[in-house]
């Protein structure tokens, strides 16, 4: 890619996290099956090329159909034949105690399924060289996570350790709802300093001057198209570009994929990611604009750039008709109608990698491509997140070594190895080894030097946001409300309401 560590380092991840409103158009589809076992301590350096062909999806790696990944093993030690990639090793233990301690884990249900790296395999790694244990409690990631949480934490009843992001101010929340316990001190003593993770992204998961959440993600969140190659052969449509593809190009082989009536196709050319804050805020941002003022107080949704994307993705939803809707996806969701050949591209976030290489396997060739970037356009959303140790918790050392092993360099290796992302340290790519030339990973890295800042909500209400653009939307993809100024102005006024309550 030409990018340097500079480049790295240069990175803008401010804010984000993933959508909780659920979604009318595209279906979030259901979690991927939990491979039957986990990722090797470290391949050894013979095994590099066999690995590096087993992520590939991109141009002519796009037909290698993914390794099947062996079962953990726990070496302790890194043997020099491993030395090109960090070993399982705990870097902070935690102090000894008489008993084993068992910490309670607040996650994203579905997230041991569909992130087994980040909910699986390190965790079993810490409990290994711990003997302490980690016990999952999953709850539903939408509106009323932080809720849940703080009813917990107002019971008593609140577990050790939980997973936050700034998609809708979640660990924000919880900070002025003191759940939460700050990591500054905790790091310190174990002598780690923050700029091992992009300052950015510490930036992002600090709040009154401290630092509250363990970096788990800090990305361009879904500025990335995902291409079926034989559909597009069959059509006679060249292999699109990695980078460079525009609005109009993406509209016409949208339409040229596209089978069957348009009262219901046989199959979709395109699924579009138009929900709610990160959908809407990334779509608008392509043509040159934004959907909230820099200070979090205004609307931008009246201006030319919000109209120009309103019209582009409303003519494919609602005229062309390319765009599945929910009745449309089958209950294996998108990945399963993706691998299914009824839908030739899908823009998604980047957790659809997993889920794609898991359903379509060895069928046929596909790699994924930048979401459309022109010149005037501004950054793709940046979305950051992150795991927290709550302030209730009876075992904060131990927490704190457990949270700071799900955001190490060995983090790193097993997230970019299993799942196929970057996680958001300074040396991401220095501890892939092998799998930092799956295309995907570098695609992703190339797209994280384009993005720009999430907007944040002044009051906190980006929940609230997130409705109403949603419910309003909905009428425009239904047909219901033309995308005109009326519509924008009208729009306007609901949303600068929202920004205008109280916190």
């Amino acid at each position: 890619m030409g990018l340097t560590r500079r480049d790295v380092l240069n990175r803008v991840f401010l804010v984000g996290g993933a959508a909780g409103a659920t979604l009318i158009l595209q279906a979030c589809g259901s979690a991927p099956s939990t491979p039957s076992s986990a990722p090797t301590s470290a391949p050894a350096a013979a095994a590099a090329p066999t690995a590096a062909k087993a992520v590939g999806t991109q141009a002519s790696a796009a037909s290698a159909a993914p390794t099947p990944v062996p079962a953990l093993q726990i070496v302790g030690t890194v043997s020099a034949s491993q030395a090109q990639v960090p070993g399982p090793d705990i870097v902070v233990m935690p102090p000894k105690s008489a008993q084993p301690v068992t910490l309670r884990f607040h996650m994203r249900t579905g997230g041991e399924k569909s992130e087994p790296a980040i909910y699986q395999y390190r965790p079993q790694e810490w409990e290994q060289a711990t003997g302490n244990k980690i016990t999952l409690e999953p709850i539903p990631g939408d509106a009323n996570y932080v809720p849940k949480l703080e009813t917990l934490a107002a019971a008593g009843t609140i577990g050790d350790l939980t997973w936050g992001s700034d998609g809708h101010n979640e660990y924000r929340h919880l900070v002025q709802f003191k759940v939460l316990e700050p990591l500054d001190d905790y790091l310190q003593k174990a002598n780690q300093p923050k700029t091992q993770w992009l300052k950015p992204v510490v930036d992002t998961l600090t709040m009154d001057g401290k630092f509250w959440s363990m970096p788990k993600a800090g990305y361009p969140g879904y500025s990335w198209i995902w291409v079926n190659l034989k559909m597009f052969k069959d059509a006679g449509i060249a292999e699109p570009p990695v980078y460079g593809v525009t609005h109009d190009q993406l509209a016409q082989w949208a339409n040229t994929l596209s089978k069957g009536s348009k009262d219901r196709r046989d199959v979709y050319g395109l699924s579009l990611y138009v929900t709610g804050n990160y959908g809407v805020t990334n779509g608008v941002r392509q043509f040159g604009g934004d959907l909230i003022s820099t200070d979090g107080t205004q609307s931008l949704v009246n201006e030319k750039p919000f109209l120009d994307w309103l019209q582009w993705a409303q003519k494919l939803i609602t005229v062309d008709k390319v765009h599945p809707f929910t009745q449309d996806i089958p209950s294996g969701g998108l990945q399963g109608m993706f691998a299914a050949e009824k839908v030739a591209m899908v823009q998604a976030d980047r957790s659809f990698q997993f889920q794609v290489r898991n359903a379509v396997k060895d069928k046929f060739p596909w790699k994924v491509i930048a979401y459309p970037h022109p010149d005037n356009s501004k950054g793709y959303c940046a979305t950051v997140a992150g795991h927290a140790m709550t302030s209730a918790s009876k075992n904060k050392e131990v927490a704190f070594s457990f949270l700071y092993s799900i955001g190490d360099r060995r983090f790193t290796y097993l997230v970019g190895k299993t799942q196929g992302y970057l996680p958001g340290r300074v040396d991401d790519l220095e501890d892939l080894g092998p799998y930092a030339n799956d295309p995907f990973v570098q695609l992703e890295y190339k797209n994280s030097t384009m993005e720009s800042p999430m907007w944040l909500a002044k009051n906190l209400r980006s929940f609230d946001i997130d409705t109403t653009l949603t419910n309003q939307l909905d009428l425009v993809w239904l047909g219901k409300a033309q995308p005109n100024q009326a519509f924008a102005d009208d729009l306007k006024k609901q949303l600068d309401a929202d920004l205008a309550r109280p916190e």
